[in-house]
């Protein structure tokens, strides 16, 4: 039997087809943005939330295939301006909720602003401080242009509990007569009489992913302002229909 579509897979599959450039794209070139309804673009953040869709490619010009990761980012409402220590920085949500699906204290406080119930609730730098804005504000993904740098940061795909071979990258033992049969073991973890314990931090088997992690240096690709979607050269961690963060880079 052919296997059934998710709704994750036929978004990813529906955004390939309508995104996907028809011609070939060359890295080097500024590629134009694709028009959209205008938006609050004077906010100015350090980062935006989303979605991650799926993968597909892209073919340059000089006949490269490029891995390529699709996020929807955004929309997101602006919440609440804080400042502390000189530093001022912006709430935004992201996501619509049932009322019943949030905690009193989230509800009370989404009253408090006037704004419809969210689920995933962020803080990020704001670049611009002087701006003034009012709760509820939406903030589209117009803030990334193609040939930024971003970094990524996600819920990794959890494996359970795994075996230093595949958690650590061990080589393991040799596959001879002379070794038991333990040849994915770690080894010893420590000597006799001294130390006489094992020490912090030796690399064990244990549970591997599921934790948050962060990519560096993720170029975008292409902005498609119509469906609040970016496309991220390079992978992106966790699994299709996680909540991705998508940062400008703090590094060059």
């Amino acid at each position: 039997m052919p296997e059934k579509e998710t709704p994750v897979k036929k978004e990813a599959k529906k955004a390939e087809v309508k995104d996907q450039p028809k011609e070939p794209i060359d890295e080097g070139k500024s590629i134009p943005v694709d028009m959209a309804p205008d938006s609050d673009s004077s906010i100015k953040l350090s980062g935006l939330m989303g979605t991650k869709i799926g993968m597909t490619q892209t073919i340059m010009n000089d006949g490269q295939i490029i891995p390529t990761t699709i996020i929807k980012l955004g929309p997101c409402l602006a919440l609440e301006k804080k400042t502390k220590n000189d530093k001022t920085s912006l709430k935004i949500g992201y996501l619509d909720a049932k009322p019943r699906s949030l905690n009193k204290s989230k509800l009370s406080y989404l009253a408090k602003l006037n704004v419809k119930p969210i689920k995933y609730i962020k803080e990020f730098d704001l670049l611009n401080p002087e701006v003034e804005i009012s709760p509820g504000t939406e903030i589209k993904v117009d803030m990334f242009q193609p040939g930024d740098v971003t970094d990524i940061t996600s819920k990794s795909k959890g494996t359970g509990f795994s075996g230093v071979i595949k958690r650590h990258n061990f080589a393991g033992m040799k596959h001879t007569h002379g070794t038991p049969q333990n040849q994915r073991s770690g080894g010893s973890v420590g000597s006799c009489a001294y130390p006489g314990r094992i020490w912090k931090g030796q690399k064990m088997p244990g549970r591997y992913g599921g934790g948050t992690s962060t990519t560096q240096g993720l170029k975008v690709l292409k902005v498609n302002l119509n469906e609040n979607i970016i496309f991220i050269k390079g992978a992106v961690p966790g699994s299709n229909g996680s909540i991705v963060y998508v940062n400008h880079t703090r590094k060059g």
